[in-house]
């Protein structure tokens, strides 16, 4: 028998709801979350840790994207997790530029096996990177999730009840189809989105002209569409496979990336400063009860 679909301000079906965990060293969690597969959001989630961590703040990433993870390879995290002295907890790795990461290729690092694994076993998995983890006090931890709007997202989503979604998308009509169903997703379990973010927007040339490559930016467009933000847009950049490949991505710095990741950080904090007093949360969408 199908499970039947979750409606909006439900939390799904309740035979599949999962507890919340704690997270008492953790000040934010920020879900970064697209549906599509393809639209650079691993990337994102990098180049956001990246600028936080640059603007002086202690991050952390959990790579949720269970059976195809890339968050290790691309921070260039190449170590395996060892223990605590008690040996209870795994210590989280660390990226050159200082990013707390924990990751399911990181665990597997000692072996090319894929992991063909069921729903229930890529959930418990999720939850426990995250409990098992020992993760020291950070002021954000992100969450690169996988694409589709099934198992993985939905632990996340009732696991740790992000403070706040950014929705990355291309410029395509194909990609904001599916883009607006993980809107509709977050919206149903009540995380506050920030906004929708338009990865790949453009390319500019060494000569300076500015190509759009995919067609106009539609971001704007998309965004009220989906009844969310608008965060902005950020272009292609030519040397990013390399640094990918490389393990450096950290090393990319844009004036693009760098007002985007403001733009974020400044609603995560609002978000946050409006949790710890009384008084109603200053996006719409916002869970309506205080932890």
């Amino acid at each position: 028998m199908w499970g039947r679909a979750a409606t909006p301000g439900s939390p799904g079906p309740s035979n599949t709801a999962i507890g919340r965990l704690e997270r008492p060293r953790i000040r934010s969690v920020l879900a970064v979350l697209s549906g599509k597969g393809g639209v650079g959001k691993s990337f994102v989630t990098a180049m956001l840790a990246s600028e936080f961590r640059r603007a002086g703040s202690r991050v952390g990433v959990l790579d949720a994207d269970i059976t195809g993870p890339s968050m290790a390879r691309i921070l260039g995290v190449r170590e395996v997790p060892r223990l605590t002295e008690d040996g209870r907890q795994i210590v989280p790795l660390r990226s050159p530029g200082g990013v707390y990461l924990m990751s399911m290729a990181s665990v597997t690092a000692a072996t090319q096996i894929p992991l063909i694994w069921r729903g229930p076993m890529v959930n418990s998995a999720i939850r426990g990177l995250f409990k098992d983890t020992d993760w020291p006090e950070l002021d954000y931890l992100l969450v690169d999730l996988p694409p589709g709007t099934s198992d993985a997202p939905l632990t996340v989503f009732q696991s740790l009840e992000p403070d706040g979604v950014v929705l990355v998308t291309a410029p395509t009509e194909l990609s904001a189809e599916v883009v607006a169903k993980a809107s509709a997703m977050a919206k149903t379990f009540q995380a506050p989105i920030l906004g929708l973010l338009e990865n790949m927007a453009y390319l500019t040339c060494p000569h300076g002209d500015r190509v759009e490559l995919f067609g106009p930016s539609r971001g704007p467009e998309f965004a009220q569409r989906m009844g969310i933000p608008y965060l902005g847009s950020l272009p292609i950049f030519p040397g990013l496979p390399a640094l990918a490949d490389a393990g450096r991505v950290e090393e990319l710095a844009s004036p693009e990336l760098s007002v985007l990741a403001g733009r974020v950080r400044l609603l995560l904090d609002r978000l946050r400063n409006a949790r710890d007093r009384p008084g109603p949360a200053p996006l719409p969408g916002s869970r309506k009860s205080e932890r």
